[in-house]
């Protein structure tokens, strides 16, 4: 079978079966035909069937690669590129196609983490503020503020804060959350995280029991976290913050503001659910200014 009538074939399953955008189709497409052109200027080869794709050799891939750096093509276009090809050879595979296993031991360049940007303390109580301003139902500005102010007062992924239920907030106010891996851990909440959810709970439309989740969409389902970013980004725009301020970035502040002001890493990675130390260190960078700041204070011989 020649390539072209292979990719049409991987194309409209593309679109038909796994419903992928536009822009992911021809996004993949683009990528697969620079692997084709490639072999055809590159390595010279005429006939491109299912023949010759089952046995491409994994020198082959590796040569592209290093085709693609010598582009100047950065480590993610890179990375999405091969992810384009491997998905492109799995449905050969699944298909009876063609079967070639070299791609799947490609290794695709890593990308080094990018931090978050931290929001600051009183643009957070802004954006916090901003819900009443903005939201048309007063028990909505109330859900958005109880649920940014619990992620950035507890250092939630929203994803954590979202799959909450009444039950998991004890007593003695403490937060049950599983997270990654169904990894449980408790947090200890503020006095002002109550309030807020108790204030949303109290004015929402809807009967909660110990089972019901805690943040709910306006039909009563459990609010999905589009919606909640969406909302934040209504907050962000009518108050100008940049498009970094998201869910994740109130996580990230949870972090910093708890190290510039003397916590230990120890415990932020406990209140995070890091199961390494050094992907707490990554939340908690400091700017430099802060480390000097911080030296200058402390230190005998600065003083």
């Amino acid at each position: 079978m020649h390539i072209t009538k292979i990719k049409q074939l991987w194309l409209d399953f593309l679109i038909s079966e796994r419903r992928v955008s536009d822009n992911t189709v021809e996004g993949y497409n683009r990528d697969v035909n620079f692997f084709i052109d490639y072999l055809k200027q590159n390595e010279n080869i005429k006939n491109i069937d299912s023949t010759f794709l089952n046995n491409i050799p994994i020198s082959t891939f590796r040569s592209f690669m290093a085709h693609l750096t010598r582009q100047n093509k950065s480590s993610v276009s890179i990375k999405r590129n091969i992810s384009s090809l491997k998905n492109f050879f799995k449905f050969m595979e699944q298909n009876e196609i063609a079967n070639n296993q070299a791609i799947q031991i490609l290794h695709s360049p890593k990308i080094p983490k990018k931090l978050s940007k931290a929001v600051g303390s009183v643009d957070v109580l802004k954006l916090l503020d901003s819900f009443n301003k903005i939201s048309k139902e007063k028990w909505i500005a109330n859900r958005d503020i109880a649920l940014f102010t619990l992620i950035y007062g507890c250092g939630l992924r929203i994803s954590e804060a979202l799959n909450l239920n009444i039950k998991d907030i004890s007593t003695n106010d403490m937060l049950k959350i599983k997270g990654k891996g169904n990894k449980e851990r408790l947090i200890p909440m503020l006095p002002i995280i109550k309030e807020k959810i108790d204030n949303y709970i109290k004015s929402a439309p809807f009967d909660f029991k110990n089972d019901s989740p805690i943040f709910r969409g306006v039909k009563g389902a459990r609010l999905t976290s589009r919606v909640a970013e969406r909302d934040l980004a209504m907050a962000r725009d009518y108050l100008g913050l940049p498009q970094t301020t998201t869910p994740h970035s109130l996580r990230h502040s949870f972090a910093t503001h708890l190290l510039a002001n003397g916590a230990d890493l120890r415990t932020i990675q406990e209140l995070l659910g890091h199961s390494s130390l050094s992907t707490t260190q990554l939340y908690t960078k400091v700017d430099m200014g802060q480390i000097i700041k911080t030296y200058n204070s402390a230190h005998p011989h600065a003083k």
